[in-house]
């Protein structure tokens, strides 16, 4: 039977934040000023406002919530780990508090966005249930949760790795890396493709936009405008980009081939 306990919070420490976690690049360049993509696109897409109240659900550093101040709204971060609230806290100048996303400590509708972006992968379903249920009371009426997925399972995990390995073989080159980390395999205890996540807010009776994202360096110039000359991803042009664009990124095949998945629900 696969072990359903939560991750261990004792995985998730200052090392961790600083060093491992996705964007600390971004964040040893710029500190909060500059969001790595994935927070980057999900921000553009909150649409957040002055006078809003904002969550963002398993903070880390704090970079969102940083912006969200910045954007004259007021944020409120929640960890389940003790180093990510101390760091949050210094960075963004927002509250920060330490609590267990399926009971957070906040009366009924409360907020207006709720962000929820790399977490989803570390929490079984019947966390993320319990998630959901606390985010459906906290949300004002007009509110919604925004969602980025760490990985798509399909990608790379399940079948293109296989592919990829047997063409190193037969022609003799040398051979990808195995496509889970150990880390994959401490904190990843729950990763998805389309259909999953499609599944899962099915299940729960939420409306759910799941959007298949294709490789950020494909769309870096369109997030971002001018890149600094010390940007910590280069994008990729030419006609081999434009060729994916054009024949590999279409239909059904997104779902296969999009390296992460956003998803803007809401409870119905």
């Amino acid at each position: 039977m696969t072990d359903q306990r939560p991750v261990d919070a004792e995985h998730y420490t200052k090392d961790y934040f600083l060093g491992n976690c996705g964007g600390s690049e971004f964040f040893k360049l710029y500190g909060p000023r500059v969001l790595k993509p994935t927070m980057a696109y999900s921000f553009a897409r909150a649409e957040i406002k002055s006078g809003m109240r904002v969550l963002d659900v398993g903070c880390g550093r704090g970079e969102i919530l940083y912006h969200v101040k910045k954007a004259g709204a007021e944020g409120i971060g929640t960890d389940y780990a003790e180093p990510a609230i101390q760091i949050a806290a210094e960075i963004s100048g927002c509250q920060v508090l330490l609590a267990d996303a399926k009971k957070l400590p906040f009366p009924d509708r409360s907020f207006d966005r709720i962000f929820f972006l790399g977490v989803i992968d570390h929490l079984h379903d019947w966390e993320l249930e319990a998630c959901f249920s606390e985010f459906k009371r906290l949300l004002k009426p007009d509110g919604f949760v925004l969602i980025h997925t760490c990985t798509n399972k399909h990608y790379y995990k399940n079948w293109s790795f296989g592919a990829r390995r047997s063409l190193a073989r037969i022609f003799g080159l040398r051979e990808p890396s195995r496509p889970r980390s150990d880390e994959d395999e401490a904190l990843h205890v729950n990763e998805h493709t389309f259909g999953s996540l499609r599944d899962f807010f099915r299940k729960i009776g939420w409306s759910a936009e799941v959007e298949p994202r294709m490789n950020y360096k494909l769309v870096l110039r369109e997030l971002y405008g001018e890149l600094p000359a010390d940007f910590p991803m280069k994008p990729s042009q030419g006609v081999g980009a434009a060729l994916y664009r054009a024949l590999l990124w279409r239909g059904p095949l997104k779902r296969i081939l999009a390296r992460e998945f956003f998803c803007l629900a809401k409870p119905t």
